[in-house]
């Protein structure tokens, strides 16, 4: 059976991919001047794009949480573990509540200006920096430092 620790480094991939296609995909329609409102295709996509990035992130969370206990019991210390933790709870709770309002936008059918649209993909290519950095203290983790990693016995 896969290991609880070795589970977070599967799930988080999610996120990532969620949240940067979400930036992505509005960054175009909005460009092309179409709103993220109202229930059409193009609100549809945006919208669950940014749920699943919340759910996923809140996923990735929760074993994320366990995965950093498993590592303080193998005696990693708490120092190295400590920028990608805080990183990513933040993220993970960004993620949340933007796929959160974004759900009561497309549910409610909530009209938005060209302004609100812009700062939405504003806020979203902020929320894709954030999460690129959290990713890349969570790979210096196990590239740098070897957190997560076993080495086959025998070696």
């Amino acid at each position: 059976m896969l290991p609880i620790e070795q589970i977070h480094p599967l799930i988080v991939h999610f996120p990532i991919v969620f949240a940067l296609s979400l930036a992505a995909f509005d960054f175009v329609v909005v460009s092309r001047g179409v709103s993220l409102d109202g229930r059409g295709a193009i609100a549809n996509i945006s919208a669950g794009l940014a749920l699943g990035a919340g759910l996923a992130a809140a996923v990735a969370f929760v074993f994320g949480d366990l995965a950093l206990d498993v590592a303080l019991a193998n005696g990693t210390s708490l120092a190295i573990l400590e920028r990608h933790e805080e990183l990513g709870s933040i993220t993970a709770g960004v993620l949340v509540a933007w796929g959160l309002l974004r759900a009561v936008i497309w549910w409610r059918g909530t009209v938005l200006s060209r302004r609100l649209c812009w700062g939405a993909v504003v806020f979203e290519l902020a929320i894709a920096g954030l999460i690129v950095t959290t990713a890349y203290f969570g790979g210096q983790l196990v590239y740098e430092f070897g957190v997560g990693v076993s080495l086959p016995s025998g070696l």
